[in-house]
């Protein structure tokens, strides 16, 4: 008995992208976050140094995301 030929659907790749995008926007996040507690107990400016570093690891996502969605659209346009 055979097996109906399966299409290549590229999951592997589709579920590099998806985990790819998971740690792009939680790690910087979450740093920055950390970063900026851990600044604001040491110099006790308690808001400031928060709000700053979680601004810059929104940009830093922003970017990232930018990097990794442009290649895939690309690539899938190509197809």
């Amino acid at each position: 008995m055979s097996l109906p030929p399966q299409k290549n659907t590229n999951i592997g790749y589709a579920l590099g992208i998806g985990s790819g995008l998971g740690f792009v926007l939680a790690v910087p996040l979450a740093l920055a976050i950390f970063l900026g507690v851990m600044i604001d107990k040491e110099l006790e400016t308690f808001p400031i140094a928060l709000i700053i570093s979680v601004l810059i690891g929104m940009g830093l996502t922003v970017i990232s995301l930018y990097k990794i969605i442009i290649p895939f659209l690309e690539k899938r346009s190509k197809k």
